[in-house]
C-alpha cells in the first residue's frame, strides 16, 4: 500500500511540474549568507496583480519531504515586480541564532590574515569585511553601504521565531519551496517552484557539476529566460546543478528588488496587449513613442528604469492615442506602466538603442 501512494505522489509532482511559462509566481532570488541573513525574492510574472496571500514559502528540512511552509503577507503584487521576504532578526544586540540581519551599517574595515596580521589582498585588492566583536556581536559604523544591506531589500519580514515557524531558517541542504496555499498537497499539486532537491540530503550544499556551491553562502538570481518554476525530486532521480540560475558570492544583496524576465518580451516594432499597441521599440534615442490604445482611453503613462526608479511621468488625458517625447532617457531597458480610464493596467518592456 505504501509502495502504490509513493508512486501516486510521484505521478502527481511529475505532471505538475510541467506548468505553463508566464501564468503563476515564481521564485526569482534566494539569499543564505552570513548568520541569519536569509531571504527569498518573489517574481510575478503574469499580466495579473496577484494576492500574495494565496500564496506561501517555506523549506523541505535536511532531504524531508515534508513542507514547514509560512503563508506570505496579504500584499498586492503588481505584475512583473518582486517581492522579497527577509528572515525576521533586526535586533542589533542579537548574538548567536538571533544575529541580525544586515543593514547596511555593519562595520566593513579591510580583512586581517591571521597569520601576519596585515590586510589581506588579492589580485592587488585590498578584501574588506564586516567587523565582529570576539563574543561574535556585529560592529556598527556611521557609514552606510548600500551593498550590506539586506533589511532594506525586504518588502516583508517572517518568522521571527524558530519555535513557532522555522520556515525561513533554512540552510543549504534544505530544499526551499514556493507554494500555492497554505500547507503542501498530498499529492503534490499545489507546488510552484522549489531549490535544491526534494527528500535529498546533500550534505552541506547542492553543487554544479564541477563542484561550485549553489544554496550554502550563496546568492542565487533567476536567468532571465526562465518564465516558470520547476524542482527536483530525489525519488525520481532528478537532479539540481543550477542551470536556470546566476550564482553570486555569498551576502550579495544588491542584485535583490527587481527581476527581468522573457514573460515580458516585446517585439521588433510594437507590442499588441488587448488592443494596445506601444511603437517603434527598439526605440531610437531622443525618438518619440506611440501608443495606441483603441479600446480605452489612457489617463497615464509611467517610465521606469529596470532598478524600480520611475524616470518619467505623462498624463494620457483620456487619449486613445499619445506621443512621448523620450529625449531625456538614455539607453537602456524601461518598463512602460499604461493606465487605463478604469484603472487597468498595461506593461510592456521598452528597449532604448
Amino acid at each position: 500500500m505504501k509502495k502504490i501512494l509513493l508512486s501516486m505522489l510521484i505521478g502527481s509532482f511529475a505532471i505538475s511540474n510541467v506548468a505553463a511559462q508566464c501564468d503563476e509566481l515564481f521564485i526569482s532570488g534566494y539569499v543564505e549568507g552570513y548568520g541569519n541573513n536569509r531571504a527569498l525574492e518573489i517574481y510575478n510574472p503574469t499580466q495579473s496583480t496577484v494576492d500574495l496571500s494565496q500564496y506561501s514559502v517555506g523549506r523541505f528540512s535536511n532531504g524531508s519531504t515534508s513542507l514547514t511552509a509560512v503563508q506570505l503577507p496579504a500584499d498586492m503584487l503588481q505584475p512583473y515586480e518582486t517581492y522579497v521576504v527577509v528572515l525576521d532578526k533586526r535586533d542589533p544586540n542579537g548574538i548567536g541564532l538571533e544575529t541580525p540581519v544586515w543593514n547596511g551599517y555593519e562595520g566593513y574595515e579591510p580583512c586581517i590574515d591571521e597569520l601576519t596580521g596585515l590586510p589581506e589582498i588579492v589580485d592587488n585588492d585590498t578584501l574588506y569585511c564586516v567587523q565582529y566583536d570576539t563574543t561574535g556581536v556585529v560592529l556598527y559604523g556611521d557609514v552606510y553601504h548600500e551593498e550590506l544591506d539586506l533589511q532594506g531589500k525586504a518588502n516583508a519580514f517572517l518568522c521571527p521565531v524558530y519555535d513557532i515557524n522555522n520556515a525561513m531558517y533554512f540552510n543549504g541542504n534544505d530544499a526551499v519551496a514556493l507554494i500555492k496555499g497554505t500547507t503542501l498537497a498530498s499529492d503534490g499539486s499545489n507546488l510552484l517552484d522549489a531549490i535544491g532537491i526534494i527528500g535529498d540530503d546533500p550534505g552541506d550544499t547542492w553543487a554544479t557539476p564541477d563542484g561550485e556551491w549553489l544554496t550554502k553562502d550563496r546568492t542565487l538570481k533567476r536567468k532571465n529566460t526562465v518564465k516558470k518554476g520547476s524542482y527536483a525530486i530525489a525519488a525520481l532521480g532528478q537532479t539540481f546543478t543550477g542551470d536556470e540560475w546566476d550564482i553570486y558570492d555569498k551576502n550579495t544583496f544588491i542584485v535583490l528588488g527587481s527581476h527581468t524576465c522573457d514573460c515580458n518580451e516585446v517585439g521588433l516594432n510594437y507590442v499588441a496587449i488587448n488592443g494596445l499597441e506601444m511603437y517603434p521599440n527598439p526605440l531610437s534615442q531622443r525618438a518619440v513613442l506611440h501608443i495606441n490604445s483603441p479600446q480605452t482611453p489612457v489617463q497615464a503613462v509611467n517610465i521606469y528604469a529596470y532598478n524600480g526608479q520611475l524616470v518619467m511621468q505623462q498624463n494620457g488625458q483620456q487619449q486613445m492615442q499619445l506621443s512621448i517625447d523620450t529625449q531625456n532617457l538614455v539607453s537602456g531597458v524601461y518598463m512602460v506602466e499604461i493606465i487605463g480610464e478604469k484603472q487597468e493596467k498595461s506593461y510592456q518592456k521598452l528597449v532604448i538603442e
